[in-house]
C-alpha cells in the first residue's frame, strides 16, 4: 500500500471523531513514526496537553513503573513496542509526569493499527486516569495498617512485615535486627498526669523515633506503651547503636510541660532458622535485662 493511502487510513473521520472526543478516556492515535495524529480532549486533560514528538524522541515523555518504580525507557513505552513490535498492551500501571509538571497514575495500554494487508501504520494508545482511585486506596489501607494516636504501623501489619522482612533476609542471608522498647514508668504517667498526657507522651516518643530512623526501618507501637522498631539490612552492632542513640536523644530532650522521657530497649539480630516467635522472645528478654538494670538503658542479645 502507497504511503498516501496509509495516510488516508490514518485521517480522523467526522463521525469518528464525536464518539472519540466523547470518550470519558485518553485517547491518542499515532502514525507509524509515533507522531500524534490525533489526541482527545481528556487525553490532553489527563497528559496536561500534548507533545507531538516522533518515536525517536520518546524520552521526552516520563513516566515510572508503578510495580518497581523504575522509569520508563523510550523503548518501554506501551505505544513505541506496539508500534515497533505490534505488540498490544494493556491496562499497565505508570506514574508520569505531566506536561505541567503535576504527577498522575494512569492505566496505559497501547495497540497497533494495521491496513488490510496487514502492515503496521500507526497505533492507538488509551490512557485512564486512577489517581484518585489509587489515593483513596493507600489512604483505606493506611487506616488499616496504621495505629490512630501515634500514627506508626499496627500490631498487625507489623508482623506481616516482619514476616517479609524474615523471608528476605533468609533468602538473601541479609542481617535483621529487632529493637523492642518501651516508656518507662508509663502506668506511673497515666496515673498521675492522666491518660491525655500519656497519649501526648506517645505521640512524642513515637514522633522523635521517626525523625531519627531511616524510611527503610519500620515502626510499630505493638501494645500500650510497646514500641517494635525493625531493621533491614542490620546486623547486631549497628543496631545497638541506634538504640543507644535513641536512649541518649530522650535522655536530652524534653516534651513541655511534661519534661523528660525514659525509655529502656531491648536488642537482638535475627538467627538463620529461628522462628519469628523465637526472634521476638529474644528481644524481650533483652528489653527485661535493661529494665532489670534501672531502666533508661539498652542491653544487647547475645
Amino acid at each position: 500500500m502507497a504511503e498516501n493511502e496509509q495516510d488516508k487510513l490514518m485521517q480522523k473521520p467526522g463521525l469518528l471523531g464525536l464518539v472519540l472526543d466523547a470518550l470519558p478516556v485518553g485517547i491518542w492515535i499515532l502514525d507509524r513514526h509515533g507522531g500524534i495524529v490525533y489526541g482527545n480532549p481528556e487525553g490532553r486533560k489527563i497528559w496536561a496537553g500534548s507533545r507531538p514528538v516522533g518515536i525517536d524522541r520518546f524520552g521526552e515523555y516520563k513516566g515510572w513503573w508503578r510495580g518497581s518504580g523504575k522509569q520508563i525507557a523510550p523503548e518501554e513505552w506501551a505505544a513505541a513496542r506496539a508500534i515497533g513490535q505490534g505488540e498490544t498492551s494493556l491496562n499497565e500501571e505508570a506514574e508520569i509526569e505531566c506536561f505541567d509538571g503535576t504527577r498522575k497514575i494512569i492505566l496505559h495500554s497501547a495497540m497497533p493499527i494495521r491496513c488490510e494487508a496487514g502492515n503496521i501504520i500507526g497505533g492507538m494508545v488509551v490512557n485512564v486516569d486512577i489517581t484518585e482511585r489509587i489515593r483513596l486506596e493507600d489512604f483505606l489501607r493506611n487506616a488499616a495498617d496504621t495505629d490512630e494516636l501515634t500514627q506508626t504501623w499496627n500490631r498487625r501489619h507489623f508482623y506481616e512485615l516482619l514476616h517479609e522482612e524474615i523471608q528476605r533476609a533468609a533468602r538473601y542471608g541479609r542481617p535483621l535486627s529487632l529493637i523492642m522498647f518501651d516508656i518507662d514508668l508509663f502506668k506511673r504517667i497515666n496515673d498521675s498526669h492522666g491518660h491525655a498526657v500519656g497519649d501526648q507522651v506517645l505521640v512524642f516518643v513515637s514522633r522523635e523515633v521517626r525523625n531519627e530512623v531511616r524510611v527503610t526501618e519500620h515502626l510499630a507501637r505493638v501494645g500500650g506503651d510497646e514500641f517494635m522498631l525493625l531493621l533491614p539490612e542490620t546486623g547486631l552492632r549497628e543496631a545497638g547503636s541506634t538504640a543507644e542513640r535513641l536512649r541518649e536523644l530522650f535522655a536530652e530532650r524534653a516534651l513541655k510541660p511534661f519534661g523528660r522521657v525514659s525509655c529502656s530497649f531491648g536488642v537482638c539480630e535475627y538467627q538463620p532458622g529461628e522462628s519469628v516467635d523465637d526472634f521476638m522472645r529474644r528481644a524481650d528478654e533483652a528489653l527485661y535485662e535493661a529494665k532489670e538494670a534501672g531502666r533508661g538503658r539498652v542491653a544487647v542479645a547475645s
